[in-house]
């Protein structure tokens, strides 16, 4: 009932570090997994993506904590992004490891080779898991808290597609210097993905702080402190703009251009998280999307304290 009458603009605090780990893990290894694919990186790199994502389900079970709780999750695919993101995750598993195997000779024995079609077959049936686990955290954001106008944008998705290669392509960069068989366009492919995510940010940005209400108090969180330090210093200066001057200008820091990729990559799914501000519940209960039009906290109590006027002052 207080909810019903609270018109405070409120951040969320329910996921925080562990959720953008889980994000982090998830996202990196698959798109790790679809750079091998694509460019024919050498098998280890598959078993690297294929760590990645198992690590990323063990701290979402972590996340969820209770057995009982994660038992319930799992097995809803027809209403849960959560629960059709453990099937995404286990299939790629299964896909991507009977994919791969052949070429380690402890698995010489199975009946397909690595360069087969039935390999094949199941690398890119892998690869199309990988993408859906990429994606299906911004549509478990989307349908668990419409109430946050922050994470409810189709740039969301994209951001976490260019973001996830980013960071499969950092992985990459950091085994550089002592790795074989490295294709000359990973660094180039690093320079075009900082810059998309550098424009896609701030597009992100503006659009938000445009919109009004929430969306603009989340940019807000971005630019006050303690965020403000892990975004501006963490996200754009170490994890987009000191990479693409290492790999520009200084080749051999190629390494240490693909960790603070990385280093990055974590605390951009972190700031996107803790940014998140709900729309006062009084004006959710009333399906009205106060979030496009520019108003502060005052605006959204007067707003709410006419409708209540309004309906004590109807005939019963």
């Amino acid at each position: 009932m207080t909810n019903a009458f609270n018109t405070q603009l409120r951040a969320q605090q329910e996921w925080s570090w562990l959720l953008a780990i889980w994000l982090f893990l998830g996202g990196t290894g698959s798109g790790l997994f679809l750079l091998f694919l694509l460019l024919g990186l050498p098998a280890y790199f598959a078993v690297i993506a294929l760590g990645f994502v198992l690590s990323g389900g063990v701290i979402l079970l972590l996340e969820l904590g209770s057995p009982l709780r994660a038992w319930r999750t799992v097995f809803r695919p027809g209403t849960s992004w959560l629960s059709r993101g453990v099937f995404f995750v286990f299939f790629f598993i299964v896909s991507c490891f009977l994919s791969i195997a052949p070429a380690f000779e402890i698995f010489s024995w199975l009946p397909w080779s690595e360069t087969g079609l039935l390999a094949k077959l199941l690398g890119w049936i892998a690869a199309v898991c990988a993408l859906m686990i990429i994606l299906y955290p911004a549509f478990f954001f989307h349908s668990t808290s419409l109430a946050i106008p922050f994470w409810n944008t189709p740039l969301l998705p994209l951001l976490f597609v260019s973001y996830a290669v980013l960071g499969g392509d950092g992985i990459v960069l950091l085994t550089a210097s002592y790795a074989s068989h490295i294709p000359a366009q990973v660094g180039l492919l690093a320079i075009i993905l900082i810059a998309l995510n550098a424009v896609m940010i701030a597009i992100y940005l503006l659009t938000m702080d445009r919109a009004g209400g929430s969306a603009k108090e989340s940019v807000g969180l971005l630019n006050r402190a303690p965020l403000r330090w892990i975004f501006w210093v963490g996200v754009v200066a170490l994890g987009l703009i000191f990479p693409l001057l290492g790999i520009l200008f200084m080749a051999p820091a190629a390494s240490t251009a693909g960790a603070c990729i990385l280093i990055g990559g974590v605390l951009f799914r972190y700031c996107v998280l803790k940014a998140g501000v709900y729309v006062p519940p009084a004006l959710v209960a009333d399906v009205t999307d106060w979030s496009k039009l520019n108003r502060t906290s005052s605006d959204f109590a007067r707003e709410y304290a006419g409708m209540t006027a309004q309906r004590t002052s109807r005939p019963r």
